[in-house]
């Protein structure tokens, strides 16, 4: 386990200062404390406080990743006036006032952001990648090497390209939105529901628990008939069809072998006259 966190924080070393201030402020401060304790603690105990180093600079190093996309903390960052630091609180302050007031004043319109929002782009992902089970680095933009071992250092995951678990979630989504129209009463009986509806999103969209596919595989799929019976009914099927199409052309063919020719005998024999055989027509006869 300490190596796992001993391999992040070198990970965090290579990130860019300019755009990740908090995270490197943090590994800083939490560097000089791990120098003064080399000295102090137990040895035992230096890998524990390895591990509690890399959990907090995880914590950190997500939340700055997350607070990336507030116009707050970009803002901030492009005035150049305020420390890096200052400005990661404070986009962190305005992200948690803004889930609070929505919270409190539009919990609907928040659910919906919830159950939409990231399943929405990981559905694009997956129509666009399909189901490629490539290892894709996501931050070149930032400066970081695109190398896999350091994703998986720092803890950046890939994007879900799992069809089921997308098409899935979009029926959950579609079933928890229709039973919205009895929200008045299901909220007298129950008036944490549209938090329990959150978690259950969240639940059900979440790469850690995938709860939409193990609904899937738990519920849904041993209702359905198993594939081989599919793929021999559809064969069985296929089969048919051929049949039926063979039958058809047989009984056209057939049936015009058995058209009668003596219509087209005028068209194809030539008359006695136009034979060459020494004969004259008969002399046509007016009448004066």
């Amino acid at each position: 386990m300490s190596e796992v966190a001993s391999a992040f924080l070198v990970a965090v070393e290579r990130l860019p200062r300019e755009r990740y201030p908090a995270t490197h402020s943090f590994n800083s401060a939490f560097g000089k404390l791990h120098r003064i304790l080399q000295t102090k603690l137990p040895p035992h105990l230096l890998p524990l406080f390895v591990r509690l180093r890399a959990f907090c600079i995880r914590q950190v190093f997500t939340i700055e990743t997350r607070v990336h996309i507030n116009p707050t903390f970009r803002l901030l960052l492009s005035t150049r006036i305020i420390p890096p630091g200052l400005a990661f609180v404070a986009a962190a302050g305005s992200t948690m006032y803004a889930l609070r007031y929505l919270y409190v004043n539009a919990l609907d319109l928040l659910t919906n952001l919830v159950g939409i929002a990231y399943p929405a782009y990981q559905s694009i992902m997956c129509i666009e990648y399909g189901d490629e089970a490539t290892e894709h680095a996501y931050m070149p933009e930032n400066g970081v090497a695109a190398t896999p071992v350091l994703d998986r250092a720092l803890g950046i995951d890939a994007p879900n390209l799992n069809k089921k678990q997308w098409l899935m979630y979009w029926s959950i989504f579609g079933l928890l939105t229709t039973a919205d129209h009895w929200a008045g009463p299901i909220l007298r009986l129950f008036p944490m529901y549209r938090v329990a509806k959150i978690a259950v999103l969240v639940w059900a969209q979440h790469r850690k628990y995938n709860g939409a596919t193990w609904l899937y595989d738990t519920f849904v799929r041993p209702l359905l008939p198993p594939p081989s019976t599919m793929d021999q009914a559809q064969q069985s099927h296929e089969r048919r069809t051929n049949a039926d199409a063979k039958a058809e052309v047989a009984s056209v063919d057939t049936a015009a072998d058995e058209q009668p020719r003596s219509s087209f005998s005028s068209l194809l024999v030539s008359s006695v006259w136009e034979s060459g055989n020494g004969l004259e027509p008969p002399p046509v006869h007016t009448r004066v």
